[in-house]
């Protein structure tokens, strides 16, 4: 299989080359290689989806002799997680990009006629750099025995990551990709538009593809967060881990590119800042991609992959994606012709053009905290700039994720959590107080008399809804901004899409985007800044502890059928009753305790309840010794010397002794009980006897369980009844209101962005003699859509 996949991968790769040398001869004037481009694009579609196939019948006939199966994968791993482990490593997660961007490719063929030989160069070249990345992490390596360095063939794997043994797995990580694939798309339309000298015709056939590319990495971020929120147990749905920002950043680019862009399709303007938008878009995925797969965030993130062969050609590839677009740019740059927006302030250009500022001053914040490990790493830059951050913000010098790691010497740190409270929510501010206005504006000037008119309703609204955040408890400032401004910018939003409905159903795709960004916004304020504290509680098996209203009885700590570990808990309320059953159990393949919450959704908050430990009931009549070990029950001290034969106390061959000084009111002496093993016995309960020793004050000592290997026993104390402790579960409970609003508004605000892919590929694809096209207003427009594809 080795030998068929790599072919597969060559000859994919060979393809895609000879797909974008095609294309570039028919910018020369080679008409013919058109044909050689198109065979090329599908044939490198064709080999990605065979090594597809080649994958997944690894992973399903459970080839454990592939290395990729077997640090993946397991005999008792579920058929759809058999599945999804395909791009739970770096290979797979390469052929899952490939195979979206040569999707991508297949439905630009013949559909994008003069721009088809300069997009399809650039889009298949990139394709070709990922198959390269696959081959140098080649998914079909055999399995080779680390002790003798041969080949050889487990009889099992090592199984799924814990964390990664989710349903979203199944789904999160294809969207991701088919949100980094699409944006290649839009790259490549610039590139192509520098390369002909088209400087409007790209931008209006690239804005279908960067809302799509902007509406599935939004949707990726979401089912991201979601996933954290409820399985790794950090409290929330967001922590500016590194990972997490590397996702960020590039969406945020892409919010201000799909703005200016719009400006630039109205009325001819900012045609410099899109060509720098989409390249430094597309860039910056690269970036994260470089950022998660190469290990140089590995000591600050726990999504990060460890360095495993590809950070020098991730690194050379990045940099030449980067100076080549920048070059291009730059010796275009002043053939670019220029166009003044409107200098009016109340003017939608205006107000865009200050939302797309704004967006690139977050990014270039996250941007700039996330690549802290790599920029410190520079020979004398980290010390210099601890002291500068440092003396404002929480360093991380690689102990979050491991706290029993030493601390970097060299100067290395992460930015934490705190960096991005401190400096985001602020920023962030000023994009919602556009949005609140920016919907109502026209696009060269605004009647100012009409635009007060417009915000009366919505004003009155904001009002309300902040005066019943002060009813609620909000009292700080910036939540209550963000509130009412949030509210505010739903309501203009809302009567814009009433406005607009007259018009066709496919114009209000903006305005309830921006509806869903506003509720996101409501969800965030209310399960971040008015979450309850974390509120730690002991539960002793059987006993009820009330904590915010909800009473918590824990019933004790079982398996469940996935066999994992779960605490059983009881959740009452006003006369109704829930179970809670949070995950916590140790993992022996991953040699590490997995902790996952319970959590009880309503339909104004979340109760969320994060197990932190488990006590077993510890029976003060027994102890667990090593061998050496001394113990005290009650008026004994008993200290394990060893084990002992059995026939040197007179036992029976098979029983297994152990060797006990017990010192009692000043004297010593020496005992051996004996655990008897009874030979051709069925009933488990008789198999095995154990037969107690004498100790002083009348009392006996019973051996009760042993482990050879480790050398240890527990041995039990009769006849002294000291008191047994409860089993003991304790966990965090937190309140967490809103939290709906947050998923919902992602849902509301991705829905929008789909309805605007809808509309703006219509009005690309009807466009005629330059004459915009008048959109339908039935549902049939969608229809006409989905047929045309």
């Amino acid at each position: 299989m080795y030998l068929l996949g790599t072919i597969l991968i060559i000859c994919g790769i060979a393809a895609a080359a000879v797909a974008s040398t095609s294309y570039a001869l028919v910018t020369r004037g080679n008409a013919a290689a058109l044909a050689y481009g198109r065979i090329g694009t599908r044939a490198t579609f064709g080999m990605v989806l065979a090594i597809v196939a080649l994958i997944v019948y690894a992973f399903l006939a459970r080839r454990y002799d592939i290395q990729y199966v077997y640090d993946y994968s397991s005999a008792d791993l579920e058929f759809g997680f058999r599945m999804a482990a395909m791009w739970a490593g770096q290979p797979g997660s390469f052929v899952v990009w490939a195979l979206w961007g040569l999707l991508a490719a297949q439905l630009l063929i013949r559909r994008t006629r003069h721009n088809e030989p300069y997009v399809l160069s650039v889009l298949m070249l990139l394709q070709a750099a990922l198959l390269v990345f696959m081959l140098v992490r080649n998914p079909f390596v055999p399995y080779t025995d680390p002790s003798t360095g041969a080949a050889a063939a487990p009889a099992d794997g090592k199984g799924l990551n814990e964390l990664l043994h989710n349903p979203w797995m199944i789904i999160h990580p294809p969207i991701l990709f088919v949100g980094y694939a699409l944006m290649a798309v839009p790259f490549a339309f610039a590139i192509a538009g520098l390369w002909r000298r088209d400087y409007d015709g790209w931008a209006r056939a690239a804005l279908p593809w960067a809302l799509a590319a902007w509406a599935f990495l939004g949707l990726a971020l979401l089912l991201g967060g979601y996933w954290a929120y409820e399985t790794l147990n950090w409290g929330g749905y967001w922590g500016w881990d590194p990972v997490e920002n590397s996702s960020l950043v590039p969406w945020l680019t892409s919010t201000a590119l799909v703005h200016t862009l719009l400006i630039q399709r109205t009325s001819g303007g900012m045609r410099r800042t899109n060509f720098a938008l989409a390249i430094l878009t597309y860039v910056l995925v690269f970036y994260a991609t470089f950022l998660t797969r190469t290990g140089v965030l590995s000591s600050f993130s726990v999504h990060s992959f460890v360095a495993e062969g590809l950070k020098n050609i991730m690194t050379g590839t990045l940099a030449a994606l980067a100076l080549f677009s920048a070059g291009f740019l730059a010796l275009r740059w002043r053939d670019i012709p220029s166009r003044p927006i409107s200098d009016k302030l109340l003017s939608r250009d205006s107000f865009f053009v200050l939302m797309a500022l704004g967006l690139i001053v977050i990014a270039t914040v996250v941007a700039v905290g996330t690549s802290m490990p790599v920029i410190s790493a520079i020979p004398g830059v980290g010390n210099a700039l601890q002291g500068f951050f440092g003396a404002a913000f929480e360093l991380d010098r690689g102990q979050n994720v491991d706290p029993s790691a030493p601390a970097f010497s060299d100067g290395r740190f992460g930015l934490v959590a705190s960096f991005y409270h401190a400096t985001v929510p602020p920023l962030a501010i000023i994009l919602v107080l556009l949005m609140v206005v920016g919907p109502l504006l026209g696009w060269r000037d605004t009647n100012v008399r009409h635009l007060l008119r417009a915000l009366r309703w919505p004003a009155l609204a904001a009002v309300l809804v902040a005066c019943l955040g002060l009813v609620l408890g909000a009292r700080d400032p910036l939540p209550l901004a963000y509130i009412g401004l949030g509210a505010f910018a739903a309501g203009t939003n809302l009567l814009m899409i009433i406005r607009t409905l007259r018009s066709g159903w496919l114009r209000i795709g903006g305005y309830l985007a921006h509806v869903g960004l506003a509720v996101l916004l409501a969800g965030v304020v209310g399960s971040s800044f008015y979450a309850t504290p974390e509120l730690r509680l002991s539960l002793p098996q059987g006993q009820t502890i009330s904590a915010y209203g909800y009473n918590f009885t824990f019933n004790d700590w079982k398996l469940n059928q996935q066999n994992r570990g779960v605490l059983d808990i009881d959740m009452a309320r006003n006369g109704s009753s829930w179970k809670a059953a949070p995950n916590l159990y140790f993992n022996p393949r991953m040699g590490a305790t997995m902790a996952t919450p319970a959590i009880k959704s309503e339909f104004f908050q979340d109760v969320y309840v994060s197990p932190q430990e488990y006590q077993p009931a510890i029976d003060r009549n027994t102890a667990q010794l090593a061998v050496n070990d001394k113990r005290e029950i009650g008026p004994y001290t008993i200290t394990f010397l060893g084990f002992d034969a059995a026939d040197a106390h007179g036992g029976s061959s098979g029983d297994i002794g152990a060797r006990l000084l017990v010192t009692y009111e000043g004297q010593q002496t020496s005992v051996a009980p004996i655990l008897r093993l009874v030979a051709n016995e069925t009933d488990p309960a008789k198999a095995i006897q154990r037969i107690p020793a004498e100790l002083p004050g009348g009392k006996t000592v019973v051996f009760d369980d042993f482990n050879p290997l480790q050398r240890w026993v527990v041995v039990r104390v009769n006849g002294l009844d000291l008191p047994v402790d409860p089993a003991k579960a304790v966990i965090t409970v937190s309140i967490k209101p809103g939290i709906l609003l947050v998923w919902l508004g992602v849902v509301i605000g991705v829905l929008g962005g789909l309805i605007a892919v809808v509309r703006r590929t219509i009005e690309g694809r009807w466009q005629a003699g330059g004459q915009r096209a008048r959109l339908p207003r039935g549902l049939g427009a969608f229809g006409r859509f989905v047929g045309s594809k």
